[in-house]
């Protein structure tokens, strides 16, 4: 990969561009704005609902921070092995621990920024080229949504959920989901091979096409992320079992894989900063066709939002109090 195509382009840094970047951002902040009124405003409507939600024992509490800490580590160690696996590079998973929680932060005051900051940091520290990124990431999101999908696909075959979604199967739409993304990169390749003088950018996107079907040639490391991204899946569906039991709702595991793979979704597309307020309103409207009712939807996605950040939080406090630590024996080894 040479430098020029590593660049952004005149065109990306002309006015125009500056004026859209300018309105989405403004759409994307006024939406959050809406979506978090209509929350606020449903969950007050709701007084039964506000009432369970401060009698969550602190057991409870505590051992979703506990949880919440080991998915994120385990999230951290799959990008490890994604960047090991595609970029041919070692990063140490402390680093990366570090770079993801600055993304989170960052994805939580202007959707995407984190991910611009990642590719960043991994071009000037570790030599990893944009596109590889790209294609790495794009990669991971791939596979992840397709595992996450027929995961809950199999928990709805083998159990008796008849969830809808806008008065349609959930069935339904986990296998038009999954037969559309593994279709996907096969329908790109085809229309790329079609085309006779394909443009710079058809040529970048063909590299991440390979990059695809590369992947998934590779066994082992999918044995190896499929196995954490199972244990990820367990975590979070007891995560989700626990915030239901504390206000007094059940719901069938089927459900509670849609309910992982709608998180992860939220992860992979941003329309408001963090997805505020939207990822709430899905959760909500996922509830109400559980037949448990909206407002518990919107309580479980928020109070998962603040325990995120408070586990965000720790974490960050325990990397930053050892790399003080570190630094202070390097000081006084250096004053000896």
């Amino acid at each position: 990969m040479n430098a020029e195509q590593d660049q952004l382009t005149p065109d990306s840094l002309s006015p125009k561009s500056s004026q859209r970047s300018t309105l989405i951002k403004f759409v994307q902040r006024f939406l959050a704005i809406i979506s978090v009124c209509f929350v606020i405003f449903s969950l007050i409507k709701d007084r039964t609902i506000l009432e369970q939600a401060k009698n969550i024992p602190r057991r409870d509490v505590g051992l979703t921070l506990a949880l919440l800490t080991i998915y994120f580590i385990l999230h951290a160690q799959r990008f490890v092995l994604l960047i090991e696996q595609h970029c041919r590079c070692r990063i140490p998973l402390l680093d990366w621990i570090r770079m993801l929680l600055v993304m989170r932060f960052m994805n939580n005051v202007v959707p995407q920024t984190g991910s611009i900051y990642r590719g960043i940091t991994l071009k000037r520290d570790y030599g990893i080229s944009y596109t590889d990124f790209i294609a790495a990431n794009i990669f991971f999101i791939w596979t992840d949504t397709i595992l996450n999908f027929f995961i809950a696909l199999l928990f709805f075959i083998l159990g008796t959920s008849q969830l809808e979604i806008f008065r349609t199967s959930a069935v339904n739409i986990l296998i038009l989901g999954i037969i559309t993304l593994i279709a996907a990169p096969f329908t790109a390749k085809a229309l790329i091979k079609r085309i006779s003088s394909p443009s710079k950018f058809l040529n970048k996107l063909g590299q991440i096409v390979d990059e695809l079907f590369r992947g998934i040639k590779q066994p082992r490391y999918i044995a190896i992320t499929t196995s954490i991204a199972l244990v990820s899946f367990l975590l979070m569906t007891e995560i989700f079992q626990i915030l239901l039991a504390a206000i007094g709702a059940e719901i069938d595991l089927a459900t509670l894989g849609v309910f992982y793979a709608l998180y992860r979704l939220t992860f992979h597309i941003n329309i408001t900063p963090g997805n505020l307020g939207i990822r709430e309103i899905a959760y909500g409207l996922l509830c109400a066709g559980a037949q448990i009712g909206m407002a518990k939807g919107l309580l479980i996605s928020a109070e998962l939002r603040i325990l995120s950040v408070i586990m965000l939080i720790m974490v960050a406090v325990a990397v930053a109090s050892r790399e003080l630590k570190e630094a202070w024996k390097g000081a006084r080894s250096r004053i000896r």
